[in-house]
């Protein structure tokens, strides 16, 4: 006999007033344990879904505040498209700096021959014996001194060279040096007696600093 039956006939043996007795001390037994139990459990899973319900609530309201602080004439993209604009702006100026160095760079090589280099110069002086046996120059000596005067033309040699000659030929010969393909400035000439004309011919020549 299955236990539903017995008990089944267990309450059709006692009385009206037995039966509802019993089946109030059993409902009274299953309040009590629902109390004891489910009640405080479920007090627990309401605490901890209203923390998370608060939790929620202040992030989102967070979000809104953050929303509000980044619109700009109701735009909430306004910053976004602003720095983009600039950061596209600053990416364009970086490219034409570039572009300009790069030009720089290039128009420097392209000159690289006026640059500061002692062996332009050394060619420079070794091709002053040379023009003056082209030009019928007679050479007594030739001094060169280096300067530098830290300045953009940072490089300086200062030649002084003593000749003698006929004067339409110490005219070319000075125009072939200030022909020469370095900065070479001859900044100061004497002459004097005649045939031949004594000269003294004091020359720069610069290096540019790069």
């Amino acid at each position: 006999m299955s236990i539903l039956r017995q008990i089944d006939n267990y309450l059709l043996a006692k009385s009206k007033n037995e039966r509802y007795i019993l089946y109030f001390i059993i409902f009274a037994f299953i309040l009590f344990l629902s109390y004891e139990y489910l009640f405080p459990y479920s007090q627990k899973m309401v605490r901890q879904e209203k923390s998370v319900y608060q939790n929620l609530q202040r992030q989102i309201n967070a979000d809104k505040a953050y929303l509000r602080s980044i619109t700009v004439h109701n735009d909430p993209n306004y910053y976004i498209k602003f720095y983009t604009k600039k950061i596209a702006r600053l990416k364009n100026l970086i490219q034409k700096i570039q572009n300009k160095k790069e030009y720089i760079d290039y128009k420097i090589k392209d000159l690289s021959y006026l640059l500061y280099n002692k062996k332009s110069w050394a060619n420079f002086l070794d091709s002053l014996t040379t023009k003056a046996y082209k030009y019928n120059i007679d050479l007594d000596y030739i001094k060169n001194q280096f300067l530098d005067s830290n300045g953009s033309f940072g490089h300086v040699l200062e030649v002084e060279i003593s000749a003698n000659g006929d004067y339409k030929d110490l005219i070319a010969y000075i125009n072939a040096l200030e022909q020469s393909d370095l900065v070479v400035d001859v900044y100061s000439i004497s002459m004097k007696g005649a045939m031949p004309i004594q000269s003294i011919m004091k020359v720069s020549v610069w290096g540019i600093n790069y």
